[in-house]
């Protein structure tokens, strides 16, 4: 009974959200056009859309985001709503599978994988830590904080966090009511100008190991999966999890010293590869990447 009501449930939605986007294409101009959902998943106030093709996740997204934009604006109990190919997500449920098996033995890991796969929220949740500086950090922070018990470490270097970024970072913590500490980060001279000669994204590996933090951390300033060290296990979420993301409200840019290392010939080609493993590994869509691309260089 309960899940015949929950499939009239979603039925209702999708039914909701075709009627709204043909309406919204309308309105702005566009052609109608025939589409389909295959499924919709809601996880406390994000929307997930699921369509049976990439053809029809660009007609609910429209060009440059128009369409799900006011699709957000119409339905007003969701922060976040993501349009995503069915096919796209089965590849990544497949992956979490895959890593399901490969790590048996971390907890940590196993929770975030029974969480992709069953929807699946431990009795008892673990602490992790959780760096946010940029990109689609607080994104990350977002799935995190409905299976463990997250602190955020902020470093407090303008350099890697500009007060435009702080400022949202804070807004976001204090609306999600998350714990969360500054710690300083001292750069001399040399040091700043060394990152921005050798490209930065990575750095901050060395400088959780000086911190001397403990435990599980997860930040995006790392240039592998995981790193296993004497006092615990630093993982690259978005590396080892990835999923299609899109730029919204909540994405934070790349930090300052990204952006001026990039002015170097050798650091762009970096960055350009690095944007095209993030397509590759399915973390972005070709035409957001190009457009990430042609706004850092």
């Amino acid at each position: 009974m309960q899940d015949r009501q929950l499939s009239q449930s979603k039925i209702q939605i999708i039914n909701e959200i075709k009627e709204k986007v043909l309406k919204i294409r309308e309105s702005l101009g566009l052609n109608k056009a025939l589409f389909d959902i295959v499924d919709v998943k809601i996880d406390n106030n994000i929307l997930t859309i699921y369509t049976k093709n990439r053809s029809d996740k660009s007609t609910i997204i429209g060009p440059g985001g128009w369409v799900v934009g006011k699709l957000k604006e119409e339905l007003k109990n969701f922060e976040i709503i993501k349009v995503e190919d069915i096919t796209d997500y089965m590849l990544f449920k497949e992956r979490v599978k895959l890593i399901k098996s490969l790590f048996r033995d971390d907890e940590v890991i196993q929770d975030i994988c029974n969480y992709f796969l069953y929807n699946e929220i431990p009795k008892k949740k673990k602490d992790i830590i959780c760096l946010i500086h940029c990109q689609y950090d607080l994104h990350t922070l977002n799935i995190l904080n409905n299976i463990f018990n997250v602190k955020v470490i902020i470093y407090n270097f303008p350099a890697l966090v500009p007060n435009k970024s702080k400022e949202k970072i804070l807004n976001f913590l204090k609306q999600k009511n998350v714990n969360y500490e500054f710690l300083d980060l001292n750069l001399t001279k040399e040091e700043i100008k060394y990152l921005i000669n050798k490209f930065p994204c990575g750095f901050l590996k060395d400088r959780i190991i000086e911190s001397n933090l403990k435990g599980y951390i997860f930040t995006s300033c790392l240039d592998y999966k995981i790193f296993k060290y004497s006092n615990g296990i630093i993982i690259n979420f978005f590396e080892l999890f990835p999923m299609k993301m899109k730029k919204d409200e909540f994405y934070l840019n790349y930090c300052p010293l990204c952006i001026q290392s990039c002015k170097i010939k050798e650091n762009k080609i970096k960055f350009i590869r690095k944007v095209v493993k993030d397509v590759y590994n399915g973390f972005k869509e070709p035409t957001d990447a190009s457009e990430e691309i042609i706004s850092i260089l």
